[in-house]
């Protein structure tokens, strides 16, 4: 085998992705323990905003946008909706804020404004709070759905192979190859692209990184609110909570969690009691109508570094092996540039 990914989460997916499109001859292999994109893939929101507070975020975020404007004209553009954005803040932090934004920001008209109070009839916008907005938008991508496309296609190719149940618990090098156990079966490829999101990556054989990382709970509610397909996403940036409709009448509500060193494989997607109270709250202290209308959600891991930039781990004394760590919330919508460095990285 030419190269294995272990995840086959929205990461994975465009790693393999990625691949077929720089080595058209490379055979590749996806492992997952799971369904296809089973894990934090499938409960993520997607959203997508052209927030970078860094150069590496910022060629980052240049590159997923590049991958993710290719993907026009195919079927996999279906996964992908444009969204507006609105940001709501504080005046006294809109330049440093600018500073973080891709796009040059600028006041949302009175009728923005109109149409967000018409289906949050009580939001609370404090005197020194502004509506701001900006030329270009974000987007949401439907993630699992994605994942899952993408790994189809190169199927279709002949060139990929998806193998699920197979929990690979070490990775060690052998004769210039590296050797991928699960329980049950022992595989064996030239590279190796780790992209377990969460999880640990299952091998020894990688060095500590520069910056630790942290496992974190990550909850989002579900609300019936009057929204429409075209109503903006509205980011209140001072609280880190966002509303995002998904479609006619459903929003998800995203919520600063502050729950840490969560273990992933305890989580199946469900809120719990803590979840409901801590979001209702945030959300309550903008509207209590949206409060009111929340129906449900969902709660799943994310691996935060401590400056929320995700990293591709190599080592040169390790050719052809690398780990994409730390999506820090921002997994999805980086996913192409992280899966372009991985793919790099291995080819060497």
């Amino acid at each position: 085998m030419d190269l294995a990914v272990v995840g086959s989460g929205i990461i994975g997916s465009f790693v393999a992705h990625e691949a077929r499109r720089l080595r058209p001859d490379w055979e590749i292999l996806v492992l997952d323990k799971g369904a296809v994109a089973g894990g934090a893939t499938t409960w993520s929101a997607g959203a997508s905003f052209p927030i970078a507070p860094t150069s590496d975020h910022r060629e980052l975020h240049r590159v997923s946008a590049e991958r993710f404007a290719g993907l026009a004209g195919t079927r996999n553009e279906a996964f992908l909706r444009t969204v507006p954005m609105v940001y709501v803040l504080r005046q006294d932090r809109i330049a440093a804020f600018q500073d973080r934004v891709v796009a040059p920001l600028r006041a949302l008209e009175p009728s923005g404004q109109d149409r967000i109070r018409e289906y949050l009839p009580d939001l609370v916008i404090g005197a020194d709070e502004r509506f701001l907005t900006h030329d270009g938008e974000g987007f949401a991508v439907w993630a699992r759905p994605l994942a899952d496309s993408l790994l189809v296609d190169l199927i279709a190719d002949g060139h990929l192979r998806v193998e699920t149940g197979q929990h690979i618990g070490r990775v060690v090098r052998e004769d210039g190859d590296y050797l991928l156990e699960a329980e049950d079966v022992t595989w064996r490829s030239r590279r190796v692209v780790l992209a377990t999101g969460p999880w640990q990556p299952p091998t020894d054989l990688l060095p500590g990184v520069d910056a630790p990382a942290r496992v974190k709970r990550v909850a989002a509610l579900h609300a019936d609110l009057p929204v429409r397909v075209g109503d903006p996403l509205v980011y209140f940036v001072d609280d880190d909570l966002f509303l995002l409709p998904l479609a006619a009448g459903s929003a998800l509500v995203s919520f600063r969690s502050e729950v840490w060193d969560a273990v992933p494989d305890t989580l199946d997607g469900r809120l719990d009691d803590g979840d409901l109270r801590d979001g209702r709250a945030a959300l309550a202290a903008r509207s209590h109508v949206a409060a009111a209308s929340v129906t449900g959600g969902r709660a799943f891991c994310d691996l935060y570094t401590p400056d929320r930039l995700p990293l591709v781990h190599a080592d040169p004394a390790l050719p052809g092996l690398a780990a994409v760590m730390g999506g820090s919330g921002s997994g999805v919508r980086l996913a192409p540039a992280l899966a372009a460095r991985a793919v790099r990285a291995v080819m060497g």
